[in-house]
């Protein structure tokens, strides 16, 4: 792939309208590289006894309201969960599936709890009862408050995903709406210099990008910009968060015969910061739930998503999966591209088996 910048407003070089995963800024079904690779996802994706990627909602409050992200449309309550439930989550997995990939939010962000300490102190305990694999995702906002930096290298992450979408102060903040590219970058920048200079293994960082129209422009000089840095890159097409709100994008296609099982409904669990465990990853609003983890066990509650969920998109009983998926297309972005492995276990699970792959993105 090109690693150079591309002046804004040129013309997009191949590398950044197509890559090795999928076409970012084509409509994905139109490509046939891109179906074949969809199908041979599917073929190969299995039931699991727990799931392999667990999104536990630790928050529902963010501080953006970025301009892909439904989350600026969210009708839900928005606060923290209980202490409690997260203990009662991670120790059953510790016990039973201590390598899931546990990721502690995912529509809020995770650093609003770095005040007093609150979300150290739960990974640490997730850790403690036998959690191997921690992941958090945060937009970068609040690296520079209460002593955030040292406390996510201090701490027993695996990986720290920040999502940033934009290198230029223009993009950046045209898209991470309300973040400042002179608080974030900085720190970002700081993160990354002590944990080269500690020379630590762990936590990777990981630097997303998200492409959209918007931003396409910056992929290969955002990319050189961070692993100049010492992070490592993740690139992927925007998703559509179930189409329940008003995301969109150009590259999603809705009136297509071609689908397959979804990746995220067959391989991740999301609980929300209530307990309810919804369809998958994206439902965001939960429009389909399976029952509460603070009444009943994950296990129970990860069959119950196998019968509503996971078996019809298996077999291809369109007709027969929630209606939330009926009106989805975000299978289509399933899979994200990155660089090959430089720290061992920082990989999402699909990654290690390519031959497999299951993938989630």
């Amino acid at each position: 792939m090109v690693r150079a910048g591309v002046e804004k407003g040129g013309p997009l070089p191949q590398s950044i309208v197509m890559n090795s995963n999928f076409a970012l800024l084509g409509k994905h079904l139109e490509n046939d590289v891109r179906r074949q690779q969809l199908l041979n996802i599917e073929r190969r994706l299995r039931e699991h006894d727990y799931p392999p990627q667990l999104v536990i909602e630790n928050t529902s409050i963010c501080n953006l309201t970025c301009i892909h992200c439904s989350h600026r449309e969210l009708q839900r309550t928005r606060r923290h969960m209980k202490r409690e439930l997260w203990n009662k989550i991670v120790e059953e997995f510790g016990a039973n599936s201590p390598d899931t990939e546990i990721w502690p939010t995912f529509y809020g962000e995770a650093l609003i709890m770095g005040y007093k300490s609150e979300l150290w102190d739960r990974l640490d305990y997730a850790a403690k009862v036998g959690c191997r694999n921690l992941v958090l995702n945060s937009n970068g906002t609040l690296l520079h408050r209460w002593d955030n930096i040292e406390k996510i290298l201090a701490s027993p992450l695996r990986r720290f995903i920040l999502s940033l979408d934009g290198l230029s102060k223009e993009t950046f903040e045209l898209v991470r709406e309300k973040a400042k590219w002179d608080e974030v970058y900085p720190a970002v920048e700081e993160l990354c210099r002590l944990r080269l200079a500690r020379k630590q293994k762990y936590p990777v960082i990981i630097a997303q990008f998200s492409v959209m129209k918007q931003n396409a422009h910056e992929v290969d000089a955002y990319r050189t910009y961070w692993e100049a840095r010492g992070a490592e890159v993740k690139v992927r097409p925007m998703l559509e968060w179930t189409a329940t709100g008003t995301v969109r994008t150009d590259t999603i296609v809705h009136d297509s015969e071609f689908r397959i099982a979804c990746p995220w409904g067959n391989n991740t669990m999301a609980i929300h910061q209530d307990g309810s465990v919804v369809c998958c990853a994206v439902d965001y609003e939960g429009k389909v739930k399976v029952g509460n983890v603070g009444e009943i066990t994950v296990k129970e509650a990860w069959r119950r998503l196998g019968e509503r969920v996971r078996r019809p998109h298996r077999e291809h009983r369109w007709k027969d999966v929630p209606d939330l998926c009926k009106g989805c297309g975000d299978w289509q972005v399933a899979g994200a591209e990155y660089e090959e492995e430089s720290v061992e276990g920082t990989r999402p699970f699909w990654y290690y088996d390519k031959d497999e792959q299951s993938a989630v993105g």
